[in-house]
């Protein structure tokens, strides 16, 4: 005859386990409420009965109350310093954000820092001084700054190299200089 073995059940681990991790988050939550009012004291009852004593320090403390109250009102409000306003410049400012080889084209990005509506962009890509290729592009506005529509350039139509890269930036009465290099390897 085959003995049958007796499963025991193990709820009772669970149960335990459960238990004991509701005990420890009780001691912990004790431990912040406790720390936590440890440090605010409340004001003890007076009972009806009366206290006279010297009002000095009570004025002592108004006075200094008013003081420090003064101090507040007289400070002036300070104003955070953002920069100067890219706008207010006489000169277009930029960068090239990006400018190299991609397929058969090279393809050139630039910001311009201030905000502008209209205006144009002169390429003029030079290898060793000497002008090898020059294209325009007109200046679209952003949030608040602008950017030149972008050049893409064909491969063939510029040399092997370092070359520079020059923008010339121009929108009503005010122009701008933005300067560049691309490495190109055919």
């Amino acid at each position: 005859m085959a003995q049958q073995k007796r499963k025991r059940s193990k709820k009772w681990i669970s149960t335990v386990i459960v238990i004991l991790l509701l005990i420890a988050a009780g001691v912990v939550c004790y431990f912040v409420w406790d720390a936590y009012f440890r440090d605010k004291k409340t004001p003890e009852p007076n009972n009806g009965t009366v206290v006279v004593g010297d009002d000095s320090k009570k004025d002592e403390k108004k006075t200094e109350e008013k003081k420090s109250e003064e101090k507040y009102k007289q400070k002036e409000e300070t104003s955070q310093y953002e920069g100067l306003d890219p706008n207010s410049n006489e000169h277009l400012t930029g960068a090239v954000t990006h400018a190299r080889v991609s397929g058969d084209k090279v393809i050139i990005r630039v910001n311009i820092d201030q905000y502008l509506s209209s205006g144009t962009c002169e390429l003029k890509i030079k290898s060793n001084g000497s002008d090898v290729y020059s294209d325009s592009a007109s200046i679209i506005d952003s949030a608040s700054t602008s950017t030149c529509e972008g050049f893409n350039v064909p491969l063939n139509s510029v040399p092997a190299g370092n070359l520079n890269i020059e923008i010339t930036l121009s929108s009503g009465d005010k122009t701008g200089l933005i300067s560049g290099v691309v490495e190109v390897n055919k």
